[in-house]
């Protein structure tokens, strides 16, 4: 049959090849052109809408492109906030969400190809090749969150008011078939596809309504019965007791660098999957347990060493390392940013390795904290000492990289913090860490990326905003937790399993 032509770069994901034997049905955004009349346009004309230029049936796992229109607003207001290079004037969040399965797949609009996507007050097109998977009628959803770079409050700016703008969606939906009832991404073939390896596999949520397998062959469920599955690979579903026995094989020793979502992370695992004493479905349980008693191991303190026993769980360690016990050595930071008192880089000692040991696995879980206080041009700098301690003090050692945690339908306008979140912020602080050390590691060291803003992100809208904005710092749900928690234990142990 004819070839697949190639997605361009920034596309969402590959187009299935089991649809190579018929012609596709679609045409890239690059064979559509924007219409020239388009970049003459002002709010005076017309509001900011959604574009599908093409709209005709296609087969799961083929593409639609989608564009953004953002009509020229001309001010008088001084150019105080810039994006950063190559990155949008504004900031649309946008999803193609299904009818019958309400599955949200997020528009990662890139600039189209024009110069006056360079310029503040021109109009602004973005585009991108969306891919569906999953057979469905789609519609667009979303809204304009920033204009004029507000998104990126950069150096010593204080983040914005979010004012969302509504955009006008087209009278159009997308419908995806699967014509031979053949299709891979099917839930009747879910429990055939090979067990997942890697922490960064494109998924969805599905109601555990509709499985056709026995749910509990799955990663459990998140509060409103929806479970997480990835479209080309199978999670498994792991207790923490095996977990621990992986570890003991694979990592006998760990170091785990991060903030508070890393001490949520391992809350679970020290305590073999228990979580808090509170009411169970009390804020404080579920987002705001930083005063939770615990005493599994020193979470407060910057260095924290605890040993994992498959049947009793996490205790402080004392003394050398069981050879029946895995270790992990907990490190408490700020990110890379400045407010680590002492430094970051002052772990890393000339006898770090006398009294730390030299652990199998390196994990590293930041942005939240670089993406909140920091610009990316100092983050970008101090990932690359990271990355340059990482080879010195870690040779050999397999690396895991912990994105920032999704953030989005608000702005943190706290007086004190003045965190500097938005949606694209840490989208792009999360790519400059990915994209150094897989440069500088590609070929010599293995890199895991353990994508916990994704999870978050392609839940449907009313729950991304209802985790935001009744968590506190940022933190996500402790069912979320537990399937975070999930995707990395199938990623690091499903390949070491006896």
């Amino acid at each position: 049959g004819p070839p697949l032509p190639d997605l361009p770069d920034g596309s969402s994901a590959d187009v299935d090849t089991s649809q190579a034997l018929r012609p596709p049905r679609f045409k890239l955004c690059r064979d559509l052109p924007v219409s020239a009349g388009y970049w003459n346009l002002t709010t005076a004309d017309h509001s900011a809408f959604v574009e599908i230029p093409q709209h005709s049936d296609i087969g799961v796992g083929e593409s639609v492109c989608v564009r953004v229109v953002v009509p020229a607003q001309y001010t008088v207001a001084p150019m105080t906030f810039v994006p950063f290079p190559n990155a949008p004037w504004d900031s649309v969040m946008l999803d193609l969400v299904g009818r019958d399965t309400n599955t949200s797949v997020p528009v990662l609009l890139q600039m189209a190809d024009h110069t006056h996507n360079y310029f503040r007050d021109r109009t602004h097109v973005y585009e991108a090749d969306v891919v569906l998977r999953d057979a469905d009628v789609y519609h667009a959803e979303g809204y304009i969150e920033f204009r004029h770079a507000k998104w990126n409050a950069e150096a010593f700016l204080d983040p914005q008011p979010f004012e969302p703008e509504q955009l006008k969606m087209p009278d159009v939906q997308i419908n995806v078939l699967d014509e031979d009832g053949l299709s891979p991404y099917s839930l009747q073939r879910y429990m055939d596809l090979p067990l997942c390896t890697d922490s960064d596999a494109d998924g969805r949520w599905v109601s555990v309504d509709v499985l056709p397998f026995d749910a509990s062959l799955v990663p459990p469920p998140d509060n409103h019965n929806l479970v997480w599955l990835p479209y080309d690979c199978r999670l498994q579903r792991f207790t923490y007791s095996n977990f621990t026995k992986c570890l003991l094989r694979k990592y006998p020793l760990v170091h785990w660098f991060g903030d508070s979502n890393t001490r949520r992370a391992l809350k679970k695992v020290s305590t073999l999957g228990k979580w808090c004493a509170a009411e169970p479905d009390s804020l404080v349980c579920t987002c705001n347990d930083n005063t939770e008693p615990f005493t599994n191991y020193n979470a407060n303190q910057r260095i924290s060493p605890f040993d994992l026993d498959p049947e009793a769980g996490g205790a402080v360690a004392t003394g050398a390392q069981s050879e029946n016990k895995s270790r992990i050595v907990a490190f408490k930071w700020d990110g890379l940013t400045t407010r680590n008192n002492p430094p970051w880089a002052e772990y890393f000692t000339s006898d770090f390795e006398e009294r730390l040991g030299r652990p199998k696995l390196a994990l590293f879980g930041m942005t939240n904290w670089d993406t909140a206080f920091e610009s990316r041009a100092f983050f970008a700098g101090e990932v690359a000492q990271l990355a340059d301690v990482v080879d010195a003090k870690y040779p050999g050692a397999d690396v895991v990289l912990r994105t920032g945690q999704y953030y989005c339908c608000t702005s943190d306008m706290d007086k004190f913090w003045k965190r500097r979140y938005s949606r694209l912020r840490n989208s792009f602080f999360d790519q400059t860490l990915i994209d150094h050390f897989k440069t500088k590691f590609a070929g010599s060291r293995n890199v895991l990326v353990w994508n916990v803003a994704q999870l978050s992100e392609r839940r449907p809208y009313k729950l991304r905003e209802d985790d935001l904005l009744k968590c506190a710092a940022n933190h996500v749900r402790s069912e979320i937790i537990e399937i975070e928690n999930q995707v990395l234990m199938n990623a690091l142990c499903n390949n070491a399993i006896d």
